[in-house]
């Protein structure tokens, strides 16, 4: 799985107070299942669909860490670095 940097300065140090805006590209369609329940599990939610497949969610980030846990996941990006 690809994380961006500051997908991985927020995996490894993040603030508590903090709200990820996150760009997901699940690999399948049980991947994308399996990748709703998380956010909804961390209390975060699932914003927008984007073109082929990708989604955005915002979760916490102080739980950036167990999002990238999750099996099935293409790569991780925050939302500002692509200008979305």
């Amino acid at each position: 799985m690809y994380l961006s940097h500051p997908v991985r300065r927020m995996r490894d140090d993040p603030f508590d107070d903090e709200l990820a805006e996150l760009r997901i590209e699940p690999t399948d369609d049980e991947s994308r299942t399996n990748l709703d329940e998380r956010v909804s599990d961390l209390g975060g939610t699932v914003e927008r669909e984007l073109q082929f497949g990708g989604v955005v969610v915002s979760i916490p980030e102080s739980d950036v860490a167990s999002l990238c846990e999750l099996d099935g996941i293409e790569r991780i990006e925050t939302v500002d670095t692509l200008g979305y």
